[in-house]
């Protein structure tokens, strides 16, 4: 039977076809806090997109120790006084009142320390004070100490006082095909059981499913006749291999993972239910401490392939604890629970093909120093995870439990760091504090950063602020998912929809692009744009520009109250002597979207790549490299290189003496007129299919020094790019970025 191994006490489960849709009258459930009636606490999606099946969850549990177990006989659903689903119970469950006082406990500490999403309480009372200073550390120890406990005596043999009953909700039973956006329908979930002096009786617990509006789509002008889409998604998703109590297999409960009792769901689980919401993808994130070892890391990438296919894709990654690296601005409460033998944050680990160590899954497993030394610097972590060729985030930076305190060592793309921050966690957020303030300010220091979302949940799926990323040209897989992501393709978005363009001389420059400037590139006229679309909601849209250096951004143009779906621009001159930015943001009662940047960046080293590469008709983008010194005279090589490229295929490289950024075959050219043309190149790689594996290189020394071209003379600036074949595209060819380089004696 559907999740057999996950029912607390092995209840055997049979569904009760019904032939006919029946009412039936319930009556309301306890109180929450009591300590003697049986509880249903049920975990459900709670805002529906797409009206589907998806599947759901309750927690059935018996906190009264001092009678006989009680049998269960049946669950019903019931949405509006009708009957949509019924279920067969058969077992008993024993009571004990202790893990009830836990999950009181959990429910007054803060949100952010539980990343519980639900709002109303099933354990504690609902006037209980949440626990605050340090009462939350010492709250946090006291339930370390009774899961302990718990997990000891279940594993002794001990049953179980909770069951977790799975069971399909048919969320097209609870709407009519034209229910409008914001319609709220209530759902009844009805446990019937027997007491030990054969009493039949019924609790039942209500919550409410809220329809959503669909996604809406920005126009663009980038990728015209090539098509365009974009896919909503979350970041930063946990699973049930990382829950405190009853941890699915092949993963054995992860008792550092204290707030984490209830409510979790397998890979296809959640994909049933994001696709509700709809999103086509998420990433798996449990904690590095609850992933003992490889075998398990590789059973979730396993759950993850058999959820992904043309339609959805999930992906297997981590949120890793490490340690803080350097100066420390503050502490938070992970330090003092820890105490202070750590200083420790949490990082997404994306684009990952192995395990990322970090912790272990023991009791407070997360500290460095009780256990030994369990934690890596979150530098090294970063290392490692491009290694993989993946991209870190950093997660919840300014939260008061695993924030990022070590500021001074948070850099980005531009020292081959962290590719990005987490700046809506949880929910979306209004405005430009909090976390995009903090993601601001790192951008004013210099470092190359984009903006990501994750909704953090460890129970079912819920709406928050989704990254919806832009794919230009290919469809959706992992790889062209991930190519979009690190690329900073992506929007934030709860609802509403808009993406930045920037044009230039021509060129349409996509919303992510890093784009370097080469020494002689003069100030040019820009138009910013953002396409937009606002369905029936009236919202106005502000465009940020930033400059390194300086205090703070400012507000370049906003528009006045703007509805439906087309564009808004205004005009700025590029900046070439200090790095700058351009950004877009639009917030209205419905809701609220934030843009990645646009970069742009004067590069004063040489040599240096500049410009931007076409990504090829699979997803990879080929990059321009180089080794060694150029020179007029020396024997010694200065090897250009791309990567990247289709394996088996054609291609050159040309260079000129100035550079240009001019649109060419759905690409950048990168070089002025007159431009001079190196031997033809095969790439090699791989066989037959067709993959990224073709590489081309070319020592420009031994070019020079062949007499080829005699304009190659000492101190002259040489701008080169490579051109390569690609049958698949729409013009049939494919474009590195390029590179500069002045050529010495």
């Amino acid at each position: 039977m559907k999740n057999f191994d996950r029912l607390g006490i092995g209840l055997r489960i049979g569904v009760l076809a019904l032939a006919s849709v029946a009412v039936w009258a319930g009556r309301p459930g306890p109180a929450a806090g009591s300590e003697t009636e049986v509880l249903v606490v049920p975990f459900v999606v709670n805002e529906a997109r797409d009206l589907r099946r998806v599947e759901a969850q309750v927690l059935v549990y018996n906190p009264d120790g001092s009678r006989e177990p009680v049998g269960l006989r049946a669950l019903r659903v019931v949405a509006e006084g009708e009957l949509i689903h019924e279920q067969v119970l058969e077992g008993e469950l024993p009571g004990d009142p202790r893990f009830g006082h836990l999950n009181a406990l959990v429910e007054r500490l803060p949100q952010e320390v539980t990343e519980l999403v639900r709002e109303r309480r099933y354990f504690a009372a609902a006037d209980a004070r949440e626990f605050e200073g340090r009462e939350i550390v010492r709250r946090q120890r006291e339930i370390a100490a009774g899961i302990e406990q718990l997990q000891d005596e279940f594993a002794g043999g001990r049953p179980e006082p909770f069951a977790r009953v799975s069971f399909p909700l048919p969320l097209d039973q609870l709407f009519f095909a034209d229910s409008q956006a914001g319609t709220r329908v209530a759902v009844t979930f009805e446990l019937e059981f027997e007491t030990a002096d054969a009493n039949i009786r019924t609790v039942a617990a209500t919550e409410y499913v809220t329809r959503l509006a669909p996604f809406l789509t920005p126009p663009t002008r980038l990728g015209a006749g090539i098509g365009v889409t974009v896919h909503a998604g979350d970041l930063h998703v946990h699973t049930c291999h990382g829950e405190a109590l009853g941890a699915c297999a092949p993963s054995t409960s992860c008792l550092a993972e204290t707030p984490q009792l209830t409510g979790s769901f397998t890979i296809a689980e959640l994909r049933s239910q994001f696709e509700a919401l709809g999103c086509d993808w998420f990433t798996a994130t449990d904690h590095s401490y609850c992933i003992n070892d490889e075998a398990e890391y590789q059973s979730i990438a396993a759950e993850c392939a058999a959820s992904t296919d043309a339609s959805f894709v999930c992906m297997p990654d981590t949120e890793v604890s490490g340690d803080e690296v350097g100066p420390q601005e503050g502490s938070d409460a992970a330090d003092i629970l820890c105490l202070f033998t750590t200083q420790a944050n949490h990082m997404g680990a994306h684009g990952l093909t192995s395990r990322v160590h970090g912790g272990e899954d023991g009791l407070l497993g997360f500290c460095n120093g009780f256990t030994g030394d369990v934690l890596n610097p979150f530098t090294e972590n970063v290392a490692a995870v491009h290694a993989m060729g993946g991209y870190s985030i950093a997660n919840h930076p300014p939260a008061g439990m695993f924030g990022w305190n070590s500021v001074e060592a948070l850099v980005g793309l531009e020292q081959q760091g962290l590719h990005g921050i987490e700046v809506w966690n949880g929910n979306a957020s209004a405005g430009q504090g909090g976390s995009i303030a903090f993601w601001v300010d790192r951008l004013l220091e210099g470092h190359l950063l984009y903006a990501y979302a994750g909704s953090d949940t460890h129970d079912e799926a819920h709406a928050f602020g989704a990254n919806h990323a832009v794919l230009v040209g290919v469809d959706l897989t992992p790889e062209h998912l991930k190519a979009a992501l690190m690329a900073g393709r992506v929007y934030l978005s709860d609802g509403h929809a808009a993406l930045i363009e920037v044009d230039i001389g021509g060129l349409t420059l996509p919303m992510g692009t890093v784009q370097t400037l080469p020494q002689g590139v003069p100030p040019a006229p820009l138009s910013i744009r953002v396409g937009y679309d606002f369905g029936g909601d009236t919202s106005t849209i502000t465009i940020f520009k930033g400059r390194v250096g300086d205090a703070g951004e400012t507000i370049l143009c906003q528009s006045g109250p703007l509805s439906g779906s087309g564009f808004f621009e205004c005009g700025d001159t590029l900046e070439t002597a200090v790095g700058s930015w351009y950004r877009a943001y639009s917030e209205s009662s419905g809701g609220y979207v934030q843009t990645n940047p646009i970069f742009f960046r004067p590069g004063g080293e040489d040599p240096l790549r500049y410009c931007t590469a076409k990504p090829n008709s699979l997803g990879c983008v080929p990059a321009i490299a180089y080794a060694g010194e150029p020179s007029a005279t020396a024997p010694i090589p200065f090897e250009v290189t791309a990567s990247g490229v289709l394996n088996q295929q054609f291609g050159i490289f040309f260079y000129g003496f100035s550079p240009t950024l001019t649109p060419f075959q759905d690409g950048t050219l990168c070089v002025a007129a007159p431009i001079e043309r190196t031997p033809i190149q095969h790439s090699g790689g791989n066989g037959a299919p067709s993959d990224c594996s073709g590489a081309y290189g070319l020592d420009f020394n031994a070019w020079i020094q062949s007499g080829a071209d005699p304009a190659l003379t000492v101190g002259t600036t040489v701008y080169g790019q490579y051109w390569s074949r690609d049958p698949q595209s729409t013009s049939t060819t494919g474009l590195t970025d390029a590179l500069q380089f002045t050529l010495g004696p």
